[in-house]
C-alpha cells in the first residue's frame, strides 16, 4: 500500500465542534470532516499508510471492530485523495 499524505497546499480550519473544514488549492475543493478525519488528517501531515493509521486506531480503541475500521480508514483515505487533499509520498521500495 503506498504512503499519504496532506498536500503541501492544504489548509485545515477547525471548527468549534470538533469538525473541520479542509480546503485544497486556493480553496478550490474543500470538504468538511469530522473528528475521527480530523485526526487522521493531522498524522497524514507526515505521511503513513492505510495499514499504519488504522493500526494506530485499533490500539486506540481496542473496542472496535477492527475490520470495521480498516475499511472506514480505507474508505475516508480513497475519498480524500479522490478530493485532492491527499497525495502519494514517498517512494516504493526497490526489489532490484
Amino acid at each position: 500500500m503506498s504512503r499519504l499524505r496532506l498536500r503541501a497546499d492544504c489548509t485545515i480550519r477547525p471548527l468549534p465542534d470538533g469538525d473541520a473544514v479542509v480546503a485544497a488549492g486556493e480553496g478550490a475543493t474543500a470538504v468538511i470532516v469530522n473528528q475521527s478525519a480530523h485526526a487522521i488528517l493531522e498524522i497524514l501531515a507526515d505521511g503513513g499508510s492505510e495499514e499504519e493509521i488504522a493500526g494506530l486506531l485499533c490500539e486506540r480503541f481496542p473496542g472496535q471492530d477492527a475490520a470495521a475500521v480498516r475499511r472506514d480508514v480505507g474508505a475516508l483515505l480513497s475519498e480524500l485523495e479522490r478530493a485532492g487533499i491527499l497525495e502519494p509520498c514517498g517512494a516504493a521500495s526497490s526489489t532490484a
